[in-house]
């Protein structure tokens, strides 16, 4: 039987991975951080999407800024993107300041990356006449061309870590959506991030074959009607839809796990209610069982830690 529980209590050191933000979609919900996740490998931080809360949630971490090398955006959905002008800002401004970055992504980031700040231009130079800040680095931007037709892409690789990248499906009016592999040189460990997607995902089961941690989006479709009942039409019958089609059932993940022959499984990106994370484990658990999932099976809380 699967063993399903919150994350242990360790000791912030060693490779892991730190739930910066856990609650998706677009909509501010009290007291939950938008999505990213930070991979940690040899006190080097890879970021997986940088939603709202993303520089906030890094000094609650105790991370800082100084240690982020690297940005992995998943989509271009606001939601995991719109943290991307604080982290710049307020990583130039903190001490020790956040060094030059990469931003990896679909089509756009590169783009993006330039664009970022635009309309804070007199909020740079004021602060790099008179701040006592230095000069503003620019960060870099890359676009990830993962193959239409299905398969892995490698996207870049340091010292610590080789990251490759399939397309997952998130709705047809996602053009590019990503999942990302991230191989740890020193140990062999595997972190797998679905990003958003619907399971189960070919492309995605090809790039978590037997990963050690596979980060997967969760939603409890059972409150879609309700949530969806609450909107104006059509808005709520488009929401719903996209919900379906585009977002991955609780319900589905441990045969996701399974499939992938993963030795545990993360739930990140809770649609479209933040439910406790004994709620989540509750609807898996009776899943995981039926199909003989024996893996590790967490609901994490932002700023848990998931060691590797």
């Amino acid at each position: 039987m699967a063993e399903q529980q919150r994350p242990h209590e360790t000791d912030g050191t060693g490779d892991r991975i730190v739930m910066l933000g856990v609650n998706g979609g677009p909509v501010l919900s009290l007291g939950e951080a938008k999505p990213a996740l930070a991979l940690v490998v040899n006190d080097v931080v890879y970021l997986v999407d940088c939603g709202l809360d993303t520089a906030r949630q890094l000094v609650n971490a105790e991370l800082g800024f100084t240690r982020v090398r690297e940005v992995f955006i998943t989509h271009h959905h606001l939601d995991h993107t719109s943290g991307l002008p604080g982290l710049l800002l307020h990583g130039w401004t903190a001490r020790p300041p956040l060094p030059g970055i990469n931003i990896w992504g679909p089509p756009g980031t590169k783009q993006k990356a330039v664009n970022l700040l635009d309309g804070f231009e007199d909020e740079i130079a004021l602060f790099q006449a008179g701040g006592g800040f230095g000069t503003f680095t620019a960060p870099e931007g890359h676009d990830v061309e993962a193959p239409r037709e299905g398969g892995i892409v490698h996207v870049m690789e340091d010292d610590n870590v080789r990251v490759d990248a399939t397309r997952v499906f998130h709705g047809p009016e996602v053009a590019d959506a990503y999942a990302y592999r991230f191989t740890v040189k020193s140990t062999g460990k595997v972190a797998v991030f679905s990003g958003d997607t619907a399971a189960p995902d070919a492309n995605l089961l090809a790039l978590a074959q037997e990963c050690d941690v596979l980060v997967h989006e969760t939603q409890d479709n059972s409150a879609i009607e309700r949530i969806a009942a609450g909107l104006a039409h059509p808005w709520g019958e488009e929401l719903k839809k996209h919900l379906f089609e585009a977002h991955s059932s609780v319900l589905d993940l441990p045969a996701v796990a399974l499939a992938a022959r993963a030795r545990k499984l993360v739930f990140s990106h809770y649609t479209p209610v933040a439910h406790p994370p004994a709620t989540w484990l509750a609807m898996a658990t009776p899943a995981a069982e039926a199909i003989g999932y024996e893996g590790e099976i967490i609901a994490p809380s932002a700023l848990d830690v998931i060691p590797l």
